[in-house]
């Protein structure tokens, strides 16, 4: 046999290979449904499961299908009960590993607790082990997983934008994969948050194609802060506000605008921080806690007409802005208390700083109620742009 021919026979080969890889991954294709957010929730003692499925046409490059995916829901009496009813509607497999997000109710959440969904997420293989969890308030998972939204073509890929961006001000409290919550809740050494998520507007325009064609959405969702939770149940909400003070207290070094009062008129001034941090220090005999804040930043914008050439004024704007941080931490100190949550990791910074005391509490029930927590802030501007002299 010559070159000629044999070179021949190996393109007809590597031509043949091709046909026949690209015929078995198309009816492979046929046969399954990538899921891109799956959706527990509780109705009438039965689990609602939603699957949001990727629509490969549309997600392709240069697409111009609006319909990024599609949905479907059952009930069952197991989370795998509804989605093997899932998999007998549609006729295909839905295929777990390409999961985005994990949406859980707000009546799952409350009433039966994490316990039983993060034990089906934990023991499933299929499940990526990073994947995050958050709450939907006010509103169903399933509602969620149908709106159109005009930032990405699906809402469990714009959650993880959104999860993604947070992480400036918010850190590694967004990491909420279902192995860190249960490695939480089997601790018992702080009680976990995790970020919510709100649907504003009108739900049932969002939940058609004309919610994307206009400039202004007739609904949007945004990620409002953090859910807290008693143990394995939702307990509050914390606003925007308060989830930003939070991360600030747990040590997360922030790159945010913070605003305060200018002191003698409604006026305000604001900070951009440069970098944020914060020490946690248990004390016995009583046990009270000690929590320190340091601040440094630029000032971004002045209100109030302060002559920054005077040493008086640039500490007088560190010493209003301290005193408003300091309020901001006292207030979500005060929630937790009321709330008998454990937002801010007491239990934690005693169990590995004071071991021996931590044995001795912690099988006194809501023994931090009552706990003292002395908060102090250092703010230090940096810069603070250019002053006329």
């Amino acid at each position: 046999m010559n070159l000629s021919k044999l070179r021949l026979i190996t393109i007809l080969f590597i031509l043949l290979g091709t046909i026949v890889v690209g015929y078995i991954k198309a009816n492979q294709l046929n046969e399954v449904e990538l899921v891109s957010g799956l959706g527990i929730d509780q109705i009438d003692g039965q689990y609602a499961v939603t699957l949001q499925i990727f629509n490969p046409s549309a997600n392709q490059k240069n697409s111009v299908d609006p319909t990024g995916g599609f949905t479907y829901t059952q009930n069952g009496k197991t989370i795998p009960e509804a989605i093997e009813k899932i998999k007998k509607e549609s006729l295909k497999e839905p295929i777990l590993d390409t999961l985005q997000v994990v949406i859980l109710g707000e009546k799952l959440a409350k009433e039966e607790g994490m316990n039983e969904t993060l034990d089906f997420l934990v023991r499933n293989p299929r499940v990526p082990a990073s994947i995050n969890t958050i709450i939907v308030k006010n509103d169903s998972p399933e509602s969620f997983l149908t709106l159109f939204t005009p930032q990405e073509k699906l809402t469990a890929l714009y959650t993880n934008t959104m999860l993604r961006n947070s992480k400036a001000v918010w850190g590694s409290l967004v990491n909420t994969s279902s192995e860190r919550i249960m490695s939480y809740l089997t601790d018992r050494t702080s009680d976990i948050v995790v970020p919510y998520v709100e649907i504003h507007g009108d739900l049932a325009k969002g939940m058609t194609k004309e919610n994307i064609e206009k400039f202004s959405p007739a609904s949007h969702i945004s990620l409002e802060g953090f859910a807290t939770f008693k143990g394995e149940k939702l307990n509050s909400y914390l606003t925007n506000e308060e989830s930003n003070t939070l991360a600030l207290m747990r040590g997360v070094n922030q790159v945010v605008n913070i605003s305060a009062p200018c002191g003698d008129s409604h006026d305000e001034f604001t900070i951009d921080t440069i970098s944020t941090s914060a020490s946690l220090k248990a004390d016995t005999e009583p046990v009270s806690f000690h929590l320190k804040v340091k601040i440094k930043g630029n000032l971004d914008q002045l209100g109030c007409g302060k002559d920054l050439t005077k040493l008086s004024s640039q500490k007088t704007l560190e010493s209003q802005l301290e005193k408003k941080i300091k309020s901001d931490m006292d207030a979500v100190i005060k929630k937790s208390k009321e709330d008998g949550t454990d937002v801010l990791g007491l239990k934690d910074a005693l169990y590995r700083q004071e071991p021996k005391m931590w044995k001795k509490k912690r099988n006194e029930k809501d023994f931090l109620s009552t706990v003292n927590v002395d908060t102090s802030v250092k703010v230090e501007f940096i810069r603070f742009g250019h002053i006329k002299q």
